[in-house]
């Protein structure tokens, strides 16, 4: 028995005839399956049968989808069997699998335009603002979707993730669905579920995304429900009486989409997309939006994968110097540009070095672990905590003032001297430790980062010690102040 496939890519279209077993060596990529489908695809490659290799490498594709590595387009009639073709998410590549009738195999399975049974999906619904949904057929909506996504526009979409930073990246998708679509504003959340986790504190969005919450049109609760059912919301007309319309501020006007941001089966938060005309989006718009939204997904998915191996220090498990460097010049720069005030704290551990000497390395990293746990619990939501050093600290307090800055860090340094410090160590499981912090804020006290970190680090910091440890001083109350 012997299979068509047919790949279609930048450079060239061509329609082999290749055997199942082949078809799913060349389908399936195998470093993207997750354990239990990697030796599913394992036992398929052993056997003999050529349906079930069929129907293997169709679920194995559906579980892909699921997994976010691709998009189902849909399903047609060819030649009394029936297609199914995806999207790579990665590089764009239509990939089409091609598997006979049921009623031509003599059992019960997958009809023309239906998912296999074994790993079903479901494609995105669009929920009108009256509360409705229009749940359309996989062939319409896929249709639609390639109807709608030339190669040009695709490979535009494409582009945004050679761009070097996220933020780049997000402008670059902004400027494009601008451009497209004929929106006055684009805007992205960040779940709420993520503020306590490094997605919550990817602060280079900021730098794109900068509305307040007043100025947005989509209402918290709709943003909620984007989330939680994964499914795209239009809003045709906000001035119109629907199911968000108590929601909505009472001179809310024009057209909106709310699109989640997807990535394998995850939901980072909304892509919110506002014309000043009503009834400015069609279908088409609508899915071209959900599109860029699903790729945004994957460009965080991506970034938090990166800030996982690059700026997480593995022995305490928070951000590492490399990071704390980046975001302080960034804090500074923004601090330059708004005119706000954000704070810098340096914290040591007071006489670490005896806990490594009589208890171990293994103690110590323990205890750093510990530590990093305990400041990041009782900084605020949008601080940034780093061991920066040895058995040093830094924390990074965006938009404060003095008092808050000063209360942070005393409420830092009184839970870590109340702490009983776990060590794994039979002959001493626990033990105490302290911290001295120092504090300084740009623009108040220092005039250049390099200054803020001289002032918090070398003047702060050794006047805590000085002071006998175990407290907290900022610079404008030492000596040289």
């Amino acid at each position: 028995m012997t299979e068509r496939i047919i790949m279609h890519d930048r450079a060239t279209r061509r329609r082999a005839k290749v055997s199942p077993r082949e078809l799913l060596q060349r389908l399936i990529p195998v470093e993207r399956l997750d354990r239990d489908s990697r030796e599913e695809y394992l036992r398929l490659l052993a056997t003999e049968d050529d349906r079930e290799l069929l129907t293997g490498a169709s679920a194995l594709l559906e579980r892909l989808c699921e997994m976010g590595h691709l998009r189902r387009l849909g399903s047609s009639d060819a030649d009394g069997a029936f297609r199914v073709s995806y999207r790579d998410l990665a590089t764009l590549d239509t990939i089409s699998i091609t598997l006979p009738r049921p009623e031509m195999a003599g059992d019960e399975g997958t009809r023309p335009g239906e998912r296999p049974s074994v790993t079903a999906g479901r494609e995105p619904s669009v929920t009108r603002g009256d509360g409705t949904t229009s749940e359309e057929s996989a062939n319409a909506a896929s249709s639609r979707r390639a109807a709608l996504l030339p190669r040009s526009v695709l490979e535009a979409v494409a582009a945004s993730s050679r761009r070097i930073d996220l933020a780049s990246a997000m402008s670059y998708l902004y400027d494009l669905l601008i451009e497209s679509v004929g929106c006055e504003r684009v805007a992205v959340f960040m779940s709420a579920g993520l503020s306590g986790s490094p997605a919550g504190r990817l602060s280079e969005l900021e730098e794109v995304f900068r509305w307040s919450e007043r100025e947005l049109a989509a209402p918290r609760e709709l943003r909620t429900a984007v989330e939680e059912s994964g499914a795209v919301v239009a809003i045709p007309d906000l001035s119109a009486p629907g199911k968000y319309g108590r929601t909505l501020p009472a001179d809310a006007s024009g057209s909106l989409v709310v699109s989640p941001l997807r990535a394998e089966a995850y939901v980072y938060g909304t892509l919110e997309v506002w014309s000043e005309r009503p009834h400015a989006f069609t279908s088409d718009d609508i899915a071209m939006i959900d599109f860029v939204a699903e790729f945004m997904g994957g460009l965080v998915k991506r970034r938090l994968e990166i800030e996982e191996l690059i700026f997480v220090d593995q022995t305490s498990q928070i951000h590492n110097r490399r990071y704390f460097d980046e975001q302080l010049a960034r804090e500074v720069e923004r601090c330059r540009r708004t005119g706000n005030a954000m704070a810098l704290l340096i914290g040591d551990l007071d006489d670490f070095k005896l806990v490594n000497d009589t208890m171990g390395h293994a103690a110590g990293d323990s205890v750093l672990r510990q530590v990093g746990r305990i400041l990041t619990e009782n900084a605020r939501q949008l601080d940034i905590v780093a061991r920066i050093g040895g058995e040093e600290f830094g924390v990074i307090l965006p938009n404060v003032e003095r008092d808050t800055a000063m209360a942070v860090a005393e409420r830092m340094r009184t839970t870590v001297a109340g702490h009983k410090f776990v060590t794994g160590v039979r002959a001493k499981p626990t033990c105490e430790v302290t911290i001295s912090m120092g504090g300084a804020l740009y623009p108040l006290d220092a005039k250049s980062r390099a200054d803020l970190i001289d002032k918090a680090d070398r003047i702060a910091l050794y006047e805590a010690k000085r002071r006998g440890k175990n407290r907290v001083v900022f610079w404008q109350d030492t000596p040289t102040s």
